[in-house]
């Protein structure tokens, strides 16, 4: 899923194929974005964190992390801070806004229907 151009050590040929480890897929994407120290794990605790605020009952979000140990999954779910529950919920509610592009061809579109043209 995840592709990327490589020096082979092997061959000294530059090479594509699928990344083999997760902590090279993540220092790539880190690197493209311009974000340091975000891992996988991270992915993790905010999924569990979002689940639970949606009311999923802590075995299933126990059974989907994989923890056999209730436990595990609660330090999941406290883990978050008030600060962080509150940012959490901005990027909630700005998924939710339509974005300046969807906006303007929303409205291009009904000036259209309208018959006015540019």
């Amino acid at each position: 899923m995840f592709w990327h151009t490589y020096w082979s050590s092997k061959t000294g040929e530059k090479k594509g194929g699928p990344y083999k480890t997760r902590s090279k897929i993540m220092k790539t994407l880190c690197e493209k974005a311009g974000v340091t120290n975000f891992r996988f794990h991270a992915l993790r605790h905010a999924g569990a964190s979002l689940l639970d605020k949606h009311n999923v009952p802590i075995g299933s979000i126990q059974r989907i992390l994989g923890h056999e140990n209730r436990t595990t999954t609660e330090i999941y779910l406290h883990s978050l801070g008030n600060s962080e529950k509150e940012a959490m919920a901005v990027l909630e509610r700005a998924q939710k806004r339509k974005s300046h592009t969807q906006i303007h061809t929303q409205n291009t579109q009904e000036k259209s229907a309208c018959g006015v043209t540019y």
